[in-house]
């Protein structure tokens, strides 16, 4: 039944991507769905792009070992970055009109090389955290399937890559917000199940509490004795703090969920995403913390943890809730998968390849330009081609140029197809030879763009002073010294205090590299313009009926946060109160 559903949805998958993918015309189509998209579809690939196998297998095997709580306490200060980052820099963000986030920062600082930059990063990071993803995919499907993992890597791998190659964003954005209805389900009705059949979420706060091979896990700090890996409980709570405030950076700037602001319809359509998939994903996570803990109630010494999800649904829920909860982690899996996809060849091709084949515009921008030097070629501009005499002349001049453009579109977009493909097969191949590490290689990815995008973006928005080379010089000193740092304490052995975490140091190297590379630079004007416009807004979103939507989604979205806060002090305060 397990294999059956989960083929049957790679199948489906692929069908949605070919039914997408044939309304596909442009590369606006194909990079940001023609920035039309609603709520519903912003805030479902907000967060299906957040959860991934490194939630549903890496973090919810952190809550099974014992750190439940200190999870929780991450995960709240991660859902803040979704409203701090669409205010800071997602709605101007998209009111630059760029086509990935990488062109922002080329458009902000009038660079072609900053946006390279930008590029590289983007190809280097989200690369590693695609890998983290298939890995994690692989790993559940050898688990429920026993089929061979180089067979499995492979369909994975075709699964995702031919959906982002015939769809694009369209199909991610409407992909994610199926898989979203999917996995919300999954960690309700899973977890859930899990909670009520150890007894009732009081009752099992009460058993759990005095679970023996891992004692204290429901506390505040987490596991004590032998078995705990986190250290003191002062170092737990620099853990939470130090990684949360990362994370909500990472939430608020990286480039697989920023870049989702770049599809929306309109500026409020970003602030309800923000807003919505906060509390979304604060409840979802209330489910996933406590019910992987919980899940040791019935065997507390599953291994790895990574596992944990995976022997519940198949040893613990019924058939048909664990058939969903399976799906729901193959579904995550997967549009993240596609997100991630889409987001390396969107910057390979839009941001990288241009620079290396020396060519002065993005792909879009050499659209507009072949058809404005198509419609004003033998001397005429193209504003004056009404008035040159003769109807023919006029109606033959602009068909050629629109046919010139269309055609030009059209092969532009098979080249970011052909590069997508290209990339893909690339992350096929370390993937196939990099050593599983769902969560370690996951968090490590992210964290590059908390050090080295961080400062640059809410900079970029907020500052005149911040020039090309600034800006560069800190990207590149925050990437490389959380890369550097971070690898030798994942790989090489090298124990560093808490409060010198990688991130931090990276962090801090960021701003250093800014402040010294803007030494003895004087701002671009053409790229201080460019910021101006960002800061007036839009008059389609002054609308006062949209004003007032936004203003009834924030406060119901906050009343719900205030329920999880209830539920939380019911439910596991006062019972573990009791039991302790």
């Amino acid at each position: 039944m397990f294999t059956f559903a989960i083929f049957g949805s790679f199948i489906l998958y692929l069908v949605i991507g070919a039914v997408v993918g044939r309304k596909v015309k442009n590369t606006s189509d194909y990079y940001v769905a023609g920035r039309a998209a609603p709520t519903l579809l912003i805030a479902g690939t907000l967060v299906a792009s957040f959860l991934s196998t490194v939630s549903f297998m890496g973090e919810l095997g952190f809550s099974y070992d014992g750190y439940p709580v200190p999870m929780l306490f991450l995960t709240l200060f991660n859902v803040c970055g979704y409203v701090v980052g669409v205010l800071f820099f997602g709605r101007y963000l998209r009111r630059s009109q760029a086509l990935t986030v990488p062109e922002y920062f080329g458009k902000r600082f009038d660079s072609k090389a900053v946006q390279a930059i930008a590029g590289a990063m983007v190809v280097v990071g989200i690369g590693l955290y695609l890998v983290a993803v298939t890995q994690g995919l692989v790993l559940v499907l050898v688990q429920l399937t026993g089929l061979n993992e180089t067979l499995l890597l492979v369909i994975v791998w075709a699964s995702y890559t031919l959906f982002t190659m015939l769809s694009g964003s369209q199909g991610v954005l409407v992909n994610d917000t199926l898989m979203f209805f999917v996995f919300t389900v999954a960690s309700v009705l899973g977890m859930g199940y899990v909670l009520i059949k150890a007894g009732g979420p009081g009752a099992a706060i009460e058993k759990l509490s005095a679970l023996a091979p891992k004692p204290d896990g429901l506390a505040w700090h987490g596991m004590t004795g032998e078995a705990n890996y986190m250290g003191s409980h002062a170092d737990i709570v620099m853990y939470c703090v130090t990684l949360g405030l990362v994370w909500a950076t990472v939430v608020a700037v990286s480039p697989w969920q920023s870049s989702r602001f770049l599809m929306a319809k309109n500026e409020h359509v970003c602030i309800r995403s923000g807003v919505i998939s906060m509390a979304v994903l604060a409840a979802i996570y209330l489910f996933l913390t406590f019910g992987g803990f919980a899940i040791n109630a019935f065997n507390p010494a599953i291994d790895p943890s990574e596992v944990a999800f995976i022997w519940t649904a198949q040893n613990v829920m019924p058939p048909v809730v664990g058939v969903i909860a399976v799906t729901g982690i193959v579904a995550a899996g997967l549009s993240s998968a596609a997100s991630f996809l889409s987001l390396i060849g969107f910057s390979t091709a839009n941001d990288i390849l241009p620079v290396l084949l020396r060519r002065g515009t993005t792909s879009a921008e050499s659209v507009s330009a072949v058809a404005a030097t198509t419609a004003s070629h033998n001397g005429y501009a193209s504003h004056d081609l009404a008035d040159v005499s003769g109807e023919t002349v006029r109606g033959s001049e602009s068909a050629e140029a629109e046919s010139f453009a269309a055609d030009e579109g059209t092969r532009g977009l098979w080249a970011s197809r052909i590069t997508m493909f290209v990339v893909g097969l690339i992350v096929l191949a370390i993937t196939a030879v990099a050593s599983p590490a769902v969560l370690t290689i996951g968090y490590f990815a992210a964290t590059l763009f908390a050090a080295s995008w961080g400062p640059i973006a809410f900079w970029s928005v907020r500052s005149e002073r911040l020039t090309a080379r600034g800006a560069g010089v800190g990207m590149i000193c925050g990437f490389l010294v959380v890369g550097v740092l971070n690898s030798a304490t994942e790989f090489a052995g090298l124990t560093l205090p808490t409060i010198l975490d990688p991130v931090i140091l990276g962090f801090l190297a960021s701003i250093v590299g800014t402040w010294a590379g803007n030494i003895g630079q004087v701002p671009s004007e053409a790229g201080n313009a460019f910021r101006r416009t960002l800061l007036a807004v839009p008059d389609e979103d002054r609308d006062p009926k949209d004003l007032k939507l936004t203003k009834i989604i924030m406060a119901i979205c906050g009343i719900g946060l205030v329920f999880c806060s209830v539920v939380m002090v019911v439910l596991y305060a006062i019972p573990y109160s009791g039991a302790s």
